[in-house]
């Protein structure tokens, strides 16, 4: 039995997010607290229950994924994002090793996400920890291959591999590649001579320690871009006042310069990011509701960033 009128504005929203975003019903049912069922229903045109109590938990729920979709593609849009993008179209290009590397924070797998979304054939994996062997990279790199015609009991998951990417041309991109193993590095160099593929390992300054121990890769002519160089410049307070005024435009005059100081700490804008989404939320409240700079600092104090009174 309905309870309150249905609204198609709000009906048709929902649809569109769930179509956008891939959902299935169970998932956006688990994101407004209903069953598939009962998102099934009011979705046909058919709601039952209350619908106004449903309609303002979709409008709550719309507009949070409104605004983090609106703060993620703020993050995206940096000059780390643009070199990264560039480096690879040059590793996959020529056909060989590449080394991107810099420090945590400064958009690296923001750059390796999108480059992968724009391109379709990359094979793009991340690295995890303690699983940077050879059983682990040839796994994150068969995640992007059709492997139905791999048979187990005749033939090796790596020999697979290999003949599946021969003169294919495609790109690899190794995120967090500080994480795979000497093995693991040793069996990507073996696939890369005569394979007709392209590797982008893309990682912290601490990647270096392990190529620096690998004669067979520190022998190549390898690409290698220091992201980091970035850091040094003023484009990082920059990126951070862009990021403010896409994210908090009302707060810009209080909080740019504590802005600028918090891209310069460790984590850089992945840090800056998320103080400004928990300092938005602060001001959201009683306590700092108009008091953007006290907000500021207060959500810095909460991810651990500074231990500065307010």
């Amino acid at each position: 039995m309905m309870n309150g009128k249905f609204t198609q504005a709000t009906r048709d929203a929902l649809a569109a997010y769930q179509e956008e975003n891939g959902f299935t019903l169970r998932q956006v049912g688990a994101q407004v607290n209903k069953s598939e069922a009962y998102v099934s229903r009011y979705l046909s045109g058919k709601p039952e229950g209350d619908i106004a109590a449903f309609e303002k938990s979709v409008a709550d729920m719309l507009e949070n994924a409104k605004r983090k979709r609106v703060w993620d593609d703020v993050y995206f849009e940096t000059e780390s994002v643009e070199l990264c993008r560039a480096t690879f179209n040059i590793i996959r290009q020529s056909t060989t090793m590449g080394l991107i590397y810099g420090a945590a924070g400064i958009g690296k797998t923001t750059a390796c996400q999108r480059y992968a979304e724009e391109n379709p054939t990359v094979i793009f994996f991340t690295g995890s920890e303690g699983d940077g062997g050879l059983t682990g990279v040839v796994d994150g790199i068969a995640s992007g291959l059709d492997m139905r015609k791999w048979n187990p009991r005749t033939q090796k998951k790596s020999h697979f591999v290999k003949e599946k990417l021969r003169g294919s041309g495609r790109l690899i991109i190794i995120d967090n590649a500080q994480r795979i193993t000497l093995r693991g590095h040793k069996w990507l160099n073996d696939l890369l001579d005569g394979k007709g593929v392209a590797i982008a390992m893309v990682g912290n300054p601490e990647v270096l320690d392990k190529i620096r121990g690998n004669d067979q890769i520190t022998s190549r002519n390898m690409i290698k871009v220091d992201i980091g160089a970035i850091v040094k410049s003023n484009w990082l307070r920059e990126a951070a006042r862009n990021m403010v005024s896409a994210m908090w435009p009302e707060a810009l005059a209080d909080i740019e310069l504590l802005a600028c100081e918090s891209a310069r700490k460790q984590g850089h804008l992945r840090t800056l990011n998320m103080q400004l989404r928990i300092a938005i939320i602060n001001c959201e409240t009683p306590k700092y509701a108009g008091n953007y700079a006290k907000a500021f600092v207060a959500a810095r104090r909460m991810i651990g960033a500074d231990a500065t009174d307010e």
